[in-house]
């Protein structure tokens, strides 16, 4: 079964190879959302930098590129032009429900594993404050990230940090914990 897994993947992160190692019995491929060509907080990768990143740890792995659509539907139907896929996977619960309520596509949702901590916000906020980033991705994968840490930087916001993780410090993490 041709798989698409749709993410931004700002920066490709652990849970983001689970979800790749998990399909590996299906002909996956991965689709890289935000294409467009701006610098920000949530998107300072540029597609090949991504896709740099991503071929660190699968070579081999296709990858498209989709920029953003004000329509849902043309955007959906992009990617199942480019892609051909069956079945769709994505952590994005709007994608998801665009690919439920549009397509005929299996959907499915992503087990990122443990997305409270492995996430590309945490990686980028990590990145962006000078604290420690590198245990949250793929081994395979660091030297890439190393290498754009300045890029990342100049994209986004600086936050105070804490050093050492704590739940209360985790973008996903809550006052309580």
């Amino acid at each position: 079964m041709r798989t698409a897994f749709i993410g931004r993947f700002q920066t490709f992160h652990i849970g983001h190879k689970h979800v790749v190692e998990q399909h590996s019995d299906e002909e996956l491929v991965l689709v890289l959302g935000s294409a467009g060509e701006s610098r920000t907080d949530e998107n300072p990768l540029n597609v090949e930098e991504r896709k740099s990143i991503i071929h660190e740890c699968f070579p081999k792995i296709e990858i498209y590129a989709v920029e953003d659509n004000e329509s849902d539907e043309k955007w959906m139907k992009e990617i199942i032009e480019k892609t051909d896929a069956e079945k769709v996977v994505s952590g994005n619960k709007v994608v998801l429900d665009i690919f439920r309520e549009m397509s005929e596509c299996e959907v499915e949702e992503a087990d990122m594993h443990e997305p409270e901590i492995y996430s590309g916000t945490e990686v980028r906020r990590r990145i962006n404050s000078g604290g420690e980033w590198s245990y949250l991705v793929p081994e395979c994968a660091k030297d890439r990230i190393e290498e754009l840490v300045e890029t990342i930087k100049k994209s986004g916001t600086q936050y105070e940090f804490e050093p050492g993780w704590k739940k209360k410090n985790s973008f996903h993490g809550t006052a309580e914990d």
